[in-house]
């Protein structure tokens, strides 16, 4: 075994031709002096999240597989014997209240063939909570436009409440209950307005408050509740919420929730996830991470499965560590594969980004030289870029674009400049080197290419 460190620099791609320039080597010199030093080149990367980069990176599915199980079943809920269940338990002269999972544009096409099913067979108005599942500020402007063409598009529902899944499905619903019971609360008519709101105080998308865009949505005993969920969650204090005010209502979900009888389907699970990768070759790794990243990422990395894994650790990287308790881990713990989950995308302004560059610069230089003293190897990465406005000053906004691509590097004295260079690949090719690097007995693609194979191949052309 190979003792390896993947330092993620999340939120840090490659700047594109529309980006404002916000890296320079004054700002990160270390990792200017370092690209410059070791094996250096970029991947694709179109993950804009890190719920999209590390799904990728664990399963090399860009989309949960939920989205494929619906996809080839939406067009076929006629013939489907839950739907109709549901369908049948829809009370006459009722409001449908329908909790909507949102976060990108297959949501929206998958909600579009579920209400043209649901209004084909009933006339009850359909009520639409939208529920924010993202953890990235920088997902706001596509929320607002998603939010949008269900309002001016989507005839078949009125948008009622907007709430992030977190505070859903937390322990405190007082208010959100309240606003449910009621039909009186914090009010936007427009989405956009909240939404920059939400941008300054700093509130990511999954923990917004409630507020409601348009009336009429009061619930009542005769309601019918339907969560269109792609991912687990623990429904149970939502479902004894609501039983409260309305005791008689069955409810639904498209996936299975707990708390919730009746879903649709059953979860899919992905046979290729990181735990299966580090489980063939007897690896153990431990993911140094903010807590409330530790849920998800565990989710992920177990191939979109809440277990909990014998080979993947957590520790909190964010919380009372300080710069010994990292070279300790890094340099004696029992871990073969160690990620380093470092985050710089939650930022409002030029000046806050710059600071987090300062910062994880430093932090670069302190972990490479652990590495090199411990003959540790180390791959620089990220699992996404950033792409949104932030203020460059109290009247200016300028646009910060490191989507698409991000860099790789390469810190290990047998993978030289020399002799390897880095080939085309993405965010999951990077995982199947990491895992080769660690056990060469892994057999799988790699980004890391042998320039004299490579030009033995090219000159056999």
């Amino acid at each position: 075994m190979k003792k390896t460190v993947l330092f993620l620099m999340n939120g840090f791609g490659v700047e594109q031709s529309d980006s404002y320039n916000i890296y320079s080597s004054q700002l990160m010199p270390n990792l200017d002096g370092y690209i410059k030093r070791y094996l250096f080149s970029t991947i694709e990367c179109s993950n804009y999240n890190y719920v999209d980069g590390y799904r990728f990176f664990s399963t090399g599915n860009k989309y949960p597989l939920t989205y494929m199980l619906l996809q080839n079943h939406m067009e076929h809920f006629e013939n489907d014997t839950n739907m109709q269940f549901y369908i049948n338990n829809v009370a006459a002269n009722s409001k449908i209240q329908l909790f909507m999972f949102l976060e990108n544009e297959k949501n929206l096409e998958q909600l579009k063939y579920l209400l043209k099913y649901i209004k084909s067979k009933k006339s009850n108005p359909i009520f639409l909570h939208i529920v924010l599942t993202s953890a990235d500020m920088n997902d706001y402007k596509d929320l607002d436009r998603m939010i949008s063409k269900i309002t001016y598009d989507y005839n078949d529902c009125t948008v009622a409440t907007v709430i992030g899944k977190n505070v859903l499905f937390g322990n405190d619903l007082v208010s959100y209950m309240n606003m449910l019971k009621t039909g009186v609360g914090e009010t936007w008519k427009d989405a956009a307005r909240k939404f920059d709101s939400l941008v300054n105080n700093k509130v990511a998308p999954f923990d917004a408050k409630e507020f409601y865009m348009n009336e009429g949505f009061k619930i009542e005993d005769t309601d019918s509740y339907f969560i269109f969920n792609y991912d687990y969650v623990d429904a149970s204090n939502l479902i004894a919420n609501i039983s409260a005010i309305t005791p008689h209502v069955k409810y639904f979900s498209m996936f299975p929730i707990k708390g919730i009888k009746y879903p649709m389907y059953n979860y899919p699970i992905s046979q290729g996830s990181m735990d299966n990768a580090l489980k063939s070759i007897d690896a153990k790794a431990l993911v140094l991470t903010s807590a409330s990243f530790m849920p998800q990422i565990n989710y992920l990395a177990n191939g979109l499965n809440n277990s909990i894994s014998e080979n993947i650790s957590y520790a909190r990287i964010d919380v009372d560590m300080d710069t010994q308790q990292i070279h300790d881990i890094i340099a004696y713990a029992p871990y073969d594969l160690i990620i380093i989950d470092y985050h710089i995308e939650n930022v409002n302004s030029v000046k806050e980004l710059t600071e987090r560059l300062g910062s994880l610069d430093k932090m670069i230089g302190f972990i490479h030289d652990i590495c090199v003293s411990e003959k540790i190897s180390l791959f620089i990465s990220s699992l996404y870029g950033i792409k949104r406005e932030i203020s460059m000053d109290n009247f200016m906004k300028v646009f910060v674009n490191l989507s698409s691509k991000v860099p790789v590097l390469v810190i290990d004295p047998v993978f030289n400049k020399a002799n390897f260079m880095i080939g085309s690949g993405d965010i999951y090719t990077l995982a199947q080197t990491i895992y080769t690097n660690i056990n060469n007995k892994y057999d799988s693609d790699s980004v890391l290419i042998h320039k004299k194979g490579y030009l033995a191949k090219i000159a056999k052309k």
